[in-house]
């Protein structure tokens, strides 16, 4: 229970200040505990972050897991996994900006693990490529994966600036980019 707030209120923290800014004097404050309470539960403000990274980054391939999973049409599948990266964005801002915003931005063994955890990602997102169009080389599939992922986060930061546009726009933007080239490659 308190290692769940102590997680909750440190996402909080990092996504609006940043790793640098952020204390393990002002996680155990906003959580309304001692230091040593944080302590009992992480050796240190690394473990806490990457704990809040792991967790941030396993909800959303839950998500995406569970979106491209559905019995439909390559587009439709493709759609689906796509509005399911933009439900998360929309609906976990602080997970988000620890994953892709500025809150990201880490040094040492904590970079090391964000670095993981992105290319694991990537490497989901090649896998569906493949299994959407298996005849598509595997070079292909993670230059693509990438491009798809590039695009995604960076159309994620334009839509931060452009909050007045609805997800369902924001999820048709991406497939009209992204789409054409997927389409040429399946069967």
């Amino acid at each position: 229970m308190r290692e769940r707030q102590i997680l909750v209120v440190a996402q909080r923290l990092f996504a609006s200040n940043g790793y640098e800014a952020t204390g393990i004097v002002d996680i155990a404050r906003a959580a309304g505990v001692t230091r040593p309470v944080v302590y009992k539960h992480f050796e240190s403000k690394e473990a806490i972050y990457l704990a809040v990274l792991r967790e941030a980054r396993r909800e959303l391939m839950v998500e995406l897991t569970r979106a491209i999973a559905i019995d439909a049409a390559p587009v439709d599948q493709i759609r689906a996994a796509t509005d399911a990266y933009f439900r998360y964005v929309e609906r976990n801002q602080p997970a988000w900006e620890i994953l892709f915003g500025g809150g990201a931005a880490v040094a040492g063994p904590a970079a090391a693990e964000a670095a993981r955890l992105r290319a694991a990602t990537i490497q989901f997102i090649a896998a569906q490529i493949r299994r959407l169009a298996p005849t598509t080389d595997d070079m292909m599939c993670e230059a693509l994966a990438h491009a798809l992922s590039g695009c995604a986060e960076q159309l994620a930061q334009w839509w931060r600036h452009n909050p007045h546009l609805n997800r369902d726009q924001i999820v048709d933007y991406h497939m009209r980019f992204t789409w054409p080239g997927l389409a040429a490659l399946t069967p």
